[in-house]
């Protein structure tokens, strides 16, 4: 990780010190999750002359994400944030106080201590890197067994053909990672929160296990109004084998929401959204039980928790 960490600071400029820290990342991460909340990781710069990171929470479940708020101090310049060693976005701040930044922590997310690192630019050429310890901590998720007919879990060749493409599809949109920010807080509700059942649930089919939840399912008859959870742009509209009627919206810098099983969708692709504006009804299209909304949150590519999104970016965030 401490490669990844510093692949940017093998460029000219960059001071012996922070090279040599290369060789000490076990005393390094430990360092980090015990000192103050923002801590360089090169020669110390000017006092006063490293970035501000604050992170909100500072400690995520498996599933979960942080709000991460960036105040530069003057004349430096941010030239990359990352998390466990990876590039992610960031973006001016509306109040213009700063950065903003999302990390999250997809399911499969090896739990411990994370660096979340910001590499500047001291305004002369020289590259520093301060560094903030995040947390992911072990939730454990539900489980249901079930015991189905043969036919209910082994697709022909025809229809698993559809389903790949369908998948295919909907990872394609959400990996995808525009220069745009729509959002901004709060993020709503896209029907009452009544959840019948929640991220991350492990199902068992005849004793296989299947991929965890990847959403949450929301109780909502047919027909219920559904409405975007923020501003933003429509990127897909599609009838998914097992999703039904999907919707997908962009709402800039890796992050999309996906509304599924609809019984009509009221937007088209290009489309751009309002937050709260009406993008389809709920239904059972698909394979599906019941009436319902399967709602659905995409960071960067990672499948997280949409309770976790609006306690970090909802009314109460």
């Amino acid at each position: 990780m401490i490669d990844q960490l510093y692949s940017v600071m093998t460029q000219k400029g960059v001071n012996k010190y922070a090279l040599n820290l290369s060789a000490a990342l076990l005393f390094i991460c430990a360092s980090i999750c015990l000192q103050s909340p923002s801590q360089a990781l090169s020669d110390p710069p000017v006092r006063g002359l490293e970035p501000e990171i604050t992170l909100g929470p500072a400690r995520i479940p498996l599933g979960g994400l942080s709000l991460v708020r960036i105040v530069p101090a003057r004349g430096i310049i941010i030239k990359k944030v990352k998390f466990s060693g990876k590039d992610i976005p960031f973006f001016r701040d509306r109040t213009g106080k700063g950065y903003l930044a999302l990390a999250g922590a997809a399911l499969n997310t090896i739990p411990g201590d994370k660096v979340l690192s910001v590499v500047w630019d001291d305004g002369n050429g020289r590259l520093n890197v301060t560094a903030v310890c995040l947390t992911v901590f072990y939730k454990k998720f539900p489980e249901e067994h079930l015991h189905v007919p043969k036919k209910m879990v082994e697709f022909p060749p025809r229809i698993l053909k559809r389903v790949l493409a369908d998948q295919r599809a909907i990872s394609a949109v959400c990996g995808r990672i525009s220069s745009h920010v729509y959002w901004q807080r709060p993020f709503v509700w896209p029907v009452p929160p009544t959840i019948l059942s929640p991220f991350g649930l492990r199902r068992f089919f005849n004793g296989e296990p299947r991929s965890p939840h990847s959403g949450i399912d929301l109780r909502a008859g047919v027909g219920a109004p559904v409405r975007a959870t923020n501003s933003g742009r429509v990127v897909l509209v599609r009838n998914c084998y097992l999703s039904g009627k999907t919707v997908v919206i962009d709402h800039g810098e890796g992050l999309f929401s996906l509304y599924a099983h609809l019984s009509a969708s009221l937007v088209r692709t290009g489309q751009r959204v309002r937050r709260g504006m009406l993008i389809g009804r709920a239904g059972a299209t698909g394979r599906a039980t019941g009436p319902h909304l399967h709602w659905g949150i995409s960071l960067q590519g990672k499948r997280l928790d949409p309770t976790e999104l609006m306690k970090v970016l909802g009314d109460n965030g």
